[in-house]
């Protein structure tokens, strides 16, 4: 009798698949640590994300830093059985210093990462070398490299799970141009000033959540001047200004990131769809 109820707990065991480990180990010191996580299957192909919690009075940077700052560098292409990766970035803070306007992240962030394998059945074994920089009073430009097995099964239940696919659900939401939503990039137009060409920005905001925030890129992810609010939420419409460098929008148009009353969009905008001033 003792033999066979081993027998079934020996098959059991046999049978089991084996889970993947959910995170790689921390690494880092200096301000910052960083580690790959396993997010499980999404959306068609695998789910992970980079994340880095930084000390208190630490920060990082966001895709396009700002007016200074380190923009991040994450390269996976030595790992296996990878057909891409393409990793989200949750909207920024603001941060306002002598060294101008950055966009920035405190505390802890989850970057997502889509992973399509090219064998869906096999294991994929991801790979990163990370360049970013942290800061405290200065910046330390910071390298890391991190490794993470994803089993086809997936990984182990638990809260680096959960973490990742919170942050996924926290991403910018597309919108296009004009949408009809209570927050969205209502339209932009050249505005003539007597100093300097500049964009005139209108979003749809609520009032009573805050003062919108609004980060701009070109759409190749190139530097734009920090937005500025010049007109407050009222009847649900607000708006920003943006200066510009050159005489006309950029050729490759306008990426926004509009964060207002704790929801955040993401919105491109082709240069034919910018007013001409009048």
């Amino acid at each position: 009798m003792f033999r066979s109820l081993l027998l079934p707990l020996a098959f059991s065991l046999i049978a089991a698949p084996a889970l993947a480990e959910p995170a790689s180990p921390w690494i880092g010191d200096t301000g910052a640590r960083l580690r790959l996580v396993d997010g499980g299957p999404g959306d068609g192909a695998r789910l992970a994300a980079v994340q880095i919690t930084l000390d208190p009075g630490w920060k990082t940077y966001w895709r396009q830093p700002g007016a200074s700052g380190v923009p991040p560098r994450f390269d996976f292409s030595g790992s296996d059985n990878l057909e891409s990766a393409s990793i989200s970035y949750p909207a920024p803070e603001r941060n306002t210093d002598e060294d101008g306007v950055t966009n920035v992240y405190h505390g802890a962030v989850t970057l997502p990462v889509r992973i399509v394998p090219r064998d869906p059945a096999a294991p994929v074994t991801l790979r990163l070398v990370a360049d970013y920089g942290v800061c405290e009073r200065i910046c330390v430009p910071t390298h890391a490299e991190a490794q993470l097995e994803l089993a086809p099964d997936g990984a182990k239940p638990g809260p680096a799970l959960e973490e990742v696919r919170a942050a996924a659900a926290e991403l910018p939401v597309l919108e296009p141009l004009g949408a009809k939503a209570s927050v969205a990039i209502a339209s932009v137009t050249q505005i003539p000033e007597a100093d300097a060409p500049a964009l005139r920005i209108e979003v749809a905001a609520p009032e009573g959540g805050g003062a919108p925030q609004l980060f701009a890129e070109t759409g190749d992810g190139a530097y734009v001047a920090a937005p500025e609010l010049i007109e407050k939420p009222a009847s649900g419409r607000a708006a920003f200004r943006i200066p510009l460098d050159e005489p006309d929008p950029p050729a490759t148009g306008l990426r926004l990131t509009l964060v207002a009353a704790g929801k955040a969009i993401e919105t491109r905008v082709p240069l034919d769809a910018i007013k001409p001033r009048s």
